[in-house]
């Protein structure tokens, strides 16, 4: 699994660890999941998403579209960040999962915040 937040072309907008790039899409922040996101990933992925948080800048999408599967841990972590960013009135939203992934996503309750084309 690889957790990339794409990167500006002035620079990365967050320090983040080496996996993870931050880029602004207007006053949106984007973050890709790539490839099968399970718990190993679990310790990369929530440090991204609370940098990204922490920023306090715009709304969370988090791109899916190159995502292969991803567990129930990570659901957990999506769930818990959609909690705080609705807290800050931020919205976070989901682009382009898979079949497999749209059915984690359902177990927590997240479908309703998948972007519609």
């Amino acid at each position: 699994m690889a957790v990339t937040v794409l990167a500006p072309s002035e620079g990365n907008f967050l320090s983040a660890p080496k996996s993870a790039v931050v880029h602004l899409e207007g006053m949106r922040t984007v973050v890709v999941l790539d490839g099968a996101t399970d718990i190993s990933a679990r310790p990369s992925l929530c440090d991204v998403l609370s940098r990204v948080i922490a920023s306090g800048v715009g709304d969370v999408v988090i791109d899916l579209a190159k995502a292969t599967l991803i567990d129930t841990a990570t659901g957990r972590v999506l769930a818990t960040a959609q909690q705080l960013l609705d807290r800050h009135g931020r919205r976070l939203t989901f682009r382009s999962p898979p079949m497999l992934v749209l059915r984690v996503l359902d177990m927590f309750g997240l479908t309703g915040l998948v972007e519609t084309p």
